[in-house]
């Protein structure tokens, strides 16, 4: 199994929409050096229970990792400069490219999941898997009203009724050994983004990125009827994803989910966890804000 994390660069700029957590500046974080701390971390908690992680990028996103702040990546790619032309507000752009050049098994997680076990060994065998299922339609209906009303061409995967049967999946971990289900799903959003590039202005991209990315990979299982696995059992509420208070006994899997990253509390642990658990990389991040290096 290869593990994968995945950087794009250019939405880290997005100042333009620095107050909304569904975009991406600062990758989402109140600064850079929380950011980059909560990445080290990231990187450094999944390396220690599954040492084949690659970080897929750009020029810049090698400049940070590895010769900035030599993480311990296994490869570097940056392939993802290929992106460079699209609108920086399309940051699950970033992801779905990095899936699509996948074709052996593979888990991508997300640059603010944190491990304390092997607790993926449950999932990473199976054909599709993801982090958790959700049942929030309502998010979906206007933009999805929206799109087959104004956007050209949109691929028949984004066809359906927005029901409460529908699971929508987490991607803050996805993968599986069924590759065709990814080529085709990766396929179908670059579609309807490259159709529609003249139609990004009227629309909420922040909602967009969601869309092409959670409902249409639920929306391509659901007509396909395969099975999802998730690492969190089905439930009618949303799991806590942050509850460091159980860490390692009965939690072994954090993920600081959208407005979770603006949290003091949370963001103090992490820094806190960077410091004791990996102090060489805490004082290499510390003095590569000193020198004014990123």
């Amino acid at each position: 199994m290869k593990f994968i994390q995945s950087f794009w660069s250019k939405p880290f700029t997005d100042s333009k929409h620095s107050n909304n957590w569904n975009y991406r500046h600062n990758g989402g974080y109140p600064n850079p050096f929380l950011f980059y701390a909560s990445w080290c971390y990231s990187c450094l908690s999944i390396k220690k229970y599954y040492p084949n992680l690659h970080l897929i990028t750009d020029d810049e996103g090698v400049y940070i990792f590895r010769d900035v702040l030599n993480l311990p990546y296994t490869s570097f790619s940056t392939r993802l400069n290929t992106l460079g032309d699209y609108d920086k507000g399309l940051w699950a752009l970033g992801k779905l490219l990095a899936y699509s050049m996948q074709d052996k098994p593979f888990c991508h997680l997300d640059g603010d999941v944190f491990l304390f076990g092997s607790v993926l060994d449950k999932v990473i065998k199976k054909p599709i898997f993801c982090q958790s299922f959700d049942h929030d339609t309502d998010q979906y209906t206007e933009i999805h009203a929206y799109v087959h009303s104004h956007f050209n061409d949109v691929p028949k995967s984004f066809n359906g009724n927005l029901n409460n049967n529908l699971k929508l999946i987490n991607a803050g971990i996805i993968g599986g050994t069924n590759i065709k289900i990814f080529q085709d799903y990766t396929a179908s959003a670059f579609e309807l983004i490259n159709n529609n590039a003249d139609k990004l202005n009227d629309i909420n991209m922040g909602l967009l990125n969601l869309y092409y990315e959670q409902f249409l990979f639920s929306n391509i299982v659901e007509q396909q009827k395969f099975q999802v696995h998730t690492l969190f059992p089905e439930t009618d509420q949303t799991p806590n994803f942050a509850t460091f208070h159980n860490i390692p006994n009965e939690a072994q899997y954090v993920h600081l989910i959208s407005h979770l990253k603006k949290s003091t509390e949370f963001l103090e642990l992490i820094v806190a966890r960077l410091f004791l658990e990996f102090p060489e990389y805490y004082e290499r991040l510390k003095n590569v804000f000193k020198k004014e290096l990123l």
